[in-house]
């Protein structure tokens, strides 16, 4: 493959997306696939479909050329387009597909760098354990959905001073927390502040989001 990939780009220069090649297994793209997705790049948009052609572009059988990209097609990385102009038929392959979902690739790393780890290390200190991935990826939610990492470890806080250390009920507090607008550690100390003073009476010294 690797020989087959250098000949590609000996012969015809091009740019090949770092996004492609460090994720082309995350979307189901073999070493071979690739090889003929780098060919398909080397052209212009609307490629006609001459699977002969792209055989001897890459020292391959016509038939294996057919199989790679019916394949291609099948996972939605390339597309068969189909035209029939002044009673003729035309077939073309788009790559259109293949740039969404590396523009989309784009998009999931810059999220994940948005991301700040600490979050993950303080809730293991704070649960006293290792975090699940099902886990990981609720923290995740929360932040992307406009959570800011002070609001995620307040609930976290409160979820531990009221003796509960699972994740449905700190999303519970979250819930809570922003149908009443509070984006701040200063609206939340406001809010146990009246809430102490209204349950002053009972002795209870803690805020409990979800039995107000």
């Amino acid at each position: 493959m690797e020989e087959k990939m250098i000949n590609l780009i000996k012969d015809k220069p091009l740019v090949i997306p770092r996004l492609l090649i460090s994720n082309y297994h995350k979307l189901g793209i073999t070493d071979e696939e690739l090889v003929v997705l780098i060919l398909l790049m080397s052209y212009d948009d609307n490629i006609d479909y001459d699977p002969d052609k792209f055989a001897k572009e890459i020292d391959n059988t016509k038939h294996n050329v057919m199989k790679i990209i019916n394949s291609l097609c099948d996972k939605n990385i390339v597309s068969l387009v189909i035209e029939k102009n002044n009673r003729k038929t035309y077939e073309y392959l788009s790559l259109n597909s293949l740039y969404e979902k590396l523009f989309n690739l784009a998009l999931d790393k810059k999220e994940e760098k948005e991301i700040d780890d600490s979050v993950f290390s303080i809730f293991e200190n704070e649960l006293g354990r290792t975090l699940s991935p099902m886990e990981y990826e609720k923290i995740k939610e929360w932040i992307t959905s406009g959570n800011s990492n002070e609001l995620i470890i307040l609930a976290l806080k409160e979820a531990v001073l009221n003796g509960v250390g699972n994740l449905n009920y700190i999303d519970k507090i979250l819930t809570t927390w922003k149908k009443k607008g509070y984006k701040t550690k200063e609206d939340i100390a406001k809010d146990k502040e009246m809430y102490q003073e209204k349950k002053e009476k009972n002795d209870i010294f803690y805020t409990d989001w979800l039995n107000e």
